[in-house]
């Protein structure tokens, strides 16, 4: 059995495009596995997400009915506010930490 270069030439080619095929068949399904994991991975994200905002609707409420109707009321305009104008909320609340920090920084 001899083998003539002829040979070796023409399996090159088929050789080579059935190592390309493979591996390209062999990334898609890694490409695939990896969709389908990010995929679980949003899930599982989303359903936690959706977890932690009920259980954060849960404790609100609870504490709400814990105080007096006055402070409700004053407490439910605040929160409409915040939602109004976000930004300026954050502004004023970051100026009442700093301003914490400072006064509790002195006292220590």
């Amino acid at each position: 059995m001899t083998i003539t270069s002829n040979n070796l030439t023409a399996d090159l080619p088929t050789g080579v495009k059935d190592k390309v095929r493979d591996a390209k068949e062999t990334a898609q399904g890694k490409i695939q596995d990896i969709k389908q994991h990010l995929q679980d991975g949003t899930e599982a994200l989303q359903d936690k997400a959706g977890e932690t905002t009920r259980h954060a609707k849960d404790l609100t409420d609870q504490a709400v009915a814990k105080l007096p109707a006055p402070v409700v009321g004053r407490i439910t305009q605040l929160m409409a506010a915040v939602r109004r104008r976000p930004v300026p909320a954050i502004v004023v609340l970051l100026g009442v930490l700093l301003v914490l920090r400072r006064v509790l920084r002195r006292n220590s």
